[in-house]
């Protein structure tokens, strides 16, 4: 396994599309439970959908891990927080909204969220139900035009904290995360979510908001790279080759 740097993060961008199948190739990557969570889903989107952001997770492991993507195996905390069997000193995260995931690969605890931009009058009753007094008074204030992206800002890097941390989202909702763009430290509040974390702001796509944490105070860099399936490299659409995962190569 080629080592990550510590202060240093591979993000990896998966759009996820809306065909109601994914490409043939992928449903081998996954294991059986993943396949059985996959058959809960009723929309075949969906379905497909979280097809294709597992198997990515699992072509980026093995390309890292040097082990083909369906011998992957992957260990659950008590949250649900995956960790990949045998390899320490390697961590990972995923997360996926509507079209697009995110895939973190770290050499320490990390956490990585993506939402799509919501309404602004639905963010700010959420942001009044659930983030501390400054925040919503912030997300309130904000104007309309912008109002939704500030909230998503705040929500993903909150996000990000909790799956660091191995925690439940309704425990961090509370985290102040507000401040400025770019990379901040946040502090934490006690519990399963002592904290600090570190967390870089991202920008995956148009509509899109994100954040990447990880448990320390130390800044870190990202390397921001993309993954296709298969079927879509084949067709000559351009990707980050899965072989550049060296930091040397960011």
């Amino acid at each position: 396994m080629t080592a990550i740097d510590a202060a240093y993060v591979e993000v990896w961008t998966v759009p996820l599309g809306a065909e109601p199948q994914p490409p043939p190739a992928l449903g081998a990557y996954l294991d059986d439970g993943e396949r059985a969570r996959a058959r809960l889903l009723r929309d075949a989107v969906g379905r497909a959908r979280f097809v294709t952001a597992h198997a990515a997770l699992r072509a980026v492991v093995g390309a890292r891990t040097g082990c083909p993507p369906e011998d992957v195996r992957f260990t659950r905390g008590p949250n649900g927080k995956p960790e990949v069997d045998g390899q320490d000193g390697l961590f990972i995260s995923l997360s996926h909204s509507h079209d697009i995931a995110l895939v973190a690969l770290a050499a320490r605890p990390v956490g990585v969220d993506v939402e799509r931009l919501g309404e602004a009058s639905t963010v700010t009753r959420i942001a009044e139900r659930h983030f501390p007094a400054s925040e919503f008074a912030a997300v309130a204030a904000a104007p309309e035009e912008e109002r939704a992206a500030l909230f998503a800002r705040l929500w993903t890097r909150k996000e990000a904290c909790v799956k660091a941390a191995g925690a439940r989202l309704t425990q961090g909702l509370g985290l102040p995360v507000q401040g400025v763009d770019g990379q901040l430290t946040v502090q934490g509040g006690g519990g399963a979510l002592d904290g600090p974390w570190r967390v870089a702001d991202l920008a995956p796509t148009r509509g899109y908001a994100g954040a990447v944490a990880l448990i320390g105070s130390g800044p870190f860099r990202v390397a921001v790279r993309s993954w296709l399936p298969p079927a879509a490299e084949n067709r000559g659409e351009k990707s980050t080759s899965l072989r550049e995962l060296s930091p040397a190569s960011s």
